[in-house]
């Protein structure tokens, strides 16, 4: 193969390795698609349905999963608001009044346009007034007092589905990290989806989040566990990731078959992995079909691209304190394992250790799949610390993860 030639076909790789990159084919998710497609046709029949709660380990492909079904949504002429969540509540209901704004002036529909958007003035109208609304009030407590930004939420969401189902449409919400929302947000959104569902108004939650998230929601609101079907996001099975790979570079080119068994071999079935494998493997080929050598030469390629850009600045997130936590974890060898396990390695009884074990979690490096127990939330990092060995000095990142 020629220079020229090898460019143009460099050009047209079609993996997309990086966060929430959406790939061409979405191989493996197309059960999740039909259950959006579902209830979509449900909400346009006048019918509800339940939330969608989607949990699994970071580089599993949910925000891909989010943005097609949001995408699914739009095209099919309804309302969707996008976020990720953050601790910060402010940011996080601002991200929500000005998704919701956007939604509505994007609506193609002219008259229900219309309808929205007065609705939305008549509530920016009211909003002044909330304040002395809840005032009124007089809740129990103190920290049960709802923010004026959940009394304007909760109103134009009930006016906002109101109008919308008169026209076969409705409103979905998908949320990102949504074990990041803090608990006054969280709760008011579970309450919009159950008081919603119960007066039969097309408000839909769809998230996702680590794999603690089920039990997030269940403690913010007891009901939360009928409110959602929840829905576990792992490893693609073997078969599937073959039939990814095939799917991916059936319209540019294809691997000969020890090429696509040990493209199988490495990514394990982790989608991330399966994009940077398959996008260094293509980058390395001289020609076509992508032979077995090609393969081998792009794997330090996609192993760096890894460390770099998946584990590395996760590790560098960490305290020096919970860099020696995270090592030793590592050095258990299991998947999961026991907060004694970890102070075992580290010479030290658990009470003293706890304060670390906290941050990893409160950082989203891990998470405590059962009380008293901790695991990684990014597949392989547990390797990349086995194999590294990263240095407890490197320069602590305060950025968010």
């Amino acid at each position: 193969m020629d220079n020229e030639t090898r460019a143009i076909m460099h050009g047209l790789n079609p993996f997309a390795p990086g966060a929430g990159r959406p790939p061409k084919d979405l191989a493996g998710r197309e059960h999740e698609l039909e259950i959006m497609d579902r209830i979509i046709s449900r909400t346009k029949a006048g019918y509800t349905s339940r939330g969608l709660v989607y949990s699994g380990l970071r580089g599993m492909g949910k925000t891909v999963l989010l943005l097609r079904m949001r995408d699914m949504v739009i095209n099919r002429g309804l309302l969707a608001i996008r976020m990720e969540a953050t601790t910060d509540s402010g940011h996080d209901y601002a991200a929500i009044f000005e998704g919701i704004s956007k939604a509505v002036l994007k609506q193609r529909d002219e008259g229900l346009r219309d309808r929205l958007l007065a609705v939305l003035r008549h509530i920016d109208s009211i909003s002044a007034n909330i304040g002395i609304i809840q005032a009124t009030l007089k809740p129990g407590a103190e920290d049960e007092t709802p923010s004026s930004d959940s009394f304007r939420l909760e109103m134009m969401v009930e006016e906002l589905c109101t109008e919308l189902k008169h026209d076969g449409s409705g409103l979905f919400l998908f949320i990102d990290e949504f074990q990041e929302m803090p608990a006054e947000l969280m709760g008011t959104i579970i309450g919009l989806q159950h008081a919603m569902g119960q007066d039969g108004l097309p408000f839909y939650v769809i998230a996702a989040g680590l794999p603690n998230l089920p039990g997030v929601l269940t403690k913010s609101r007891s009901y939360a566990e009928r409110l959602f079907e929840y829905r576990k996001i792992g490893r693609l099975p073997e078969n599937e990731t073959r039939d990814c790979y095939v799917k991916t570079i059936s319209r540019v080119s294809r691997f000969e078959d020890a090429a696509l068994d040990r493209l199988v071999e490495l990514s394990q079935g982790y989608p991330y992995f399966i994009q940077a494998y398959g996008s260094a493997a293509f980058e390395a080929a001289d020609s076509s079909p992508i032979p077995r050598s090609a393969v081998g030469a792009g794997e330090p390629v996609a192993r760096a691209a890894l460390d770099n850009g998946l584990y590395e600045s996760r590790w560098q997130r960490a305290r020096p304190s919970e860099r020696e936590y995270m090592r030793a974890m590592a050095s258990v060898g299991k998947d999961t394992c026991s907060s004694a396990e970890v102070a075992e390695k580290l010479h030290r009884p658990v009470p003293e250790v706890a304060r670390a074990r906290k941050g990893i979690i409160e950082a989203g490096l891990a998470y405590s799949p059962e009380r008293g127990f901790i695991a990684f939330t990014v597949p392989g990092m547990a390797d990349y610390i086995r194999r590294t060995g990263p240095l407890s000095e490197q320069t602590y990142d305060e950025s968010e993860p």
